[in-house]
């Protein structure tokens, strides 16, 4: 309190000693100094939601730092989800991308190949005549769906593998390939100017 000429100031304010809590602590818990908290590590389980994705937080409610108000409830822990890549598969929202490498043979004639999915593997038929680069769908094959139903595709991007060496029998083969292409183009084109003659 003090006297300005005629009025009388009083000003309140919290005691520097015990903070406003009413009491002096003569011996402080070495803990926590006399705040009344102490801080520890703890361990928590919860559960994590099929199909998160990645960078997301939960709140993990009352596990974080105390009130500052005696007695107040504790505060919320954030977690970031970070997701561990697999090597095999890009992910893309639910849906997960993957190379299906074939041989030339195989992107022709066609063929069932094996392919890893999620848990296993599934087989993929690649139709005849498939180009390099097409992409084929295995619907219900990648994650399941983040607070959705059912769960996202399978998408495999054609690789078609060209034989860097190859033994005097392939070489024979393709050989014979080649020149049998090259006439059934002769005779597209003969019959193509037969057709405008």
């Amino acid at each position: 309190a003090g006297r300005h000429g005629p009025l009388l100031v009083r000003q309140v304010t919290t005691c520097p000693q015990c903070q406003g809590r009413g009491r002096v602590i003569d011996e402080p818990c070495p803990a926590c100094a006399a705040s009344g908290t102490a801080l520890r590590e703890d361990k928590v389980m919860f559960g994590i939601p099929p199909g998160i994705p990645e960078g997301a937080t939960l709140r993990l409610a009352g596990h974080g730092m105390p009130s500052p108000m005696p007695g107040g409830p504790p505060g919320d822990a954030y977690v970031n989800i970070r997701t561990r890549a697999d090597p095999r598969f890009t992910r893309d929202g639910a849906d997960l991308w993957s190379d299906l490498h074939i041989q030339a043979p195989d992107a022709a004639l066609g063929v069932t190949a094996a392919v890893p999915v999620l848990g296993g593997q599934v087989r993929v038929r690649v139709p005849p005549g498939t180009e390099p680069g097409s992409v084929l769908r295995a619907g219900g094959r990648g994650l399941p769906r983040y607070g959705g139903h059912g769960r996202g595709s399978l998408n495999l991007t054609v690789i078609v593998d060209i034989p860097r060496q190859l033994s005097p029998r392939q070489r024979q083969l393709y050989e014979q390939l080649r020149a049998e292409d090259a006439m059934i183009r002769d005779r597209k084109s003969t019959r193509l100017n037969s057709s405008h003659s």
